[in-house]
């Protein structure tokens, strides 16, 4: 090789090269399995202590609890056009993020709340669950979803995929194949009955 000397080599065999790792959510999304563990753990009310010792401030903490996992509801332009559909996100450092706006003088005032996150009644609770949003009724008490509603019948919507299989699907992300168009919808009428009756069993 003209005298010359090979002092080291390098592999770049992409088999070996570090990908992080992904799980796929009910609902499609792709997250690290981290990521998830963050999300269930701020939905069931045990957020990371914060750095330092001293005793996190009850108001700081109420607003970090709303920031970790924030559940907005469809998203609609002022003539009534959708502009998303229901979706969760979340705020990094959201304990950080709180002290930081609790110091600018924001403040949880729930008697100025108008809107109110619940679960999917008889949903599998998930870190993406979308869940339902309510308002509060004339005299400012927050009614208990009615299951009916939410797995309202008339929204199922049946589709033939490819000229084979017949697929029932419903807006609260629920999914039935049946071999014919009836009985798609009976499974999927089947699947919000069980639901319905699980989140009201005394029906």
């Amino acid at each position: 090789m003209s005298g010359k000397e090979i002092i080291g080599s390098v592999d770049f065999n992409s088999a070996e090269a570090s990908t992080p790792e992904y799980v796929q959510t009910e609902s499609g999304q792709l997250v690290t399995p981290e990521f998830l563990v963050f999300i269930q753990q701020a939905m069931s009310g045990k957020l990371p202590e914060p750095d330092h010792d001293d005793e996190l401030d009850p108001q700081v903490r109420a607003l970090a609890e709303e920031l970790s996992v924030i559940h907005l509801p469809e998203w609609t332009s002022p003539v009534g056009r959708k502009l998303a559909e229901p979706t969760v996100t979340s705020i990094k450092q959201a304990t950080r993020v709180a002290e930081y706006l609790i110091k600018r003088g924001v403040r949880v005032h729930p008697e100025l709340e108008e809107i109110r996150w619940v679960p999917t009644p008889a949903g599998a609770p998930g870190a993406f669950d979308t869940g339902a949003h309510i308002t509060p009724d004339a005299e400012g008490h927050w009614p208990t979803p009615d299951a009916e509603e939410f797995y309202d019948f008339d929204e199922i919507s049946v589709k033939q995929v490819e000229g084979s299989a017949w697929y029932a699907t419903h807006p609260r992300g629920i999914a039935c194949e049946g071999k014919t168009k009836s009985e798609a919808y009976a499974a999927m009428v089947a699947e919000l009955r069980r639901r319905i009756d699980d989140a009201e069993p005394s029906r």
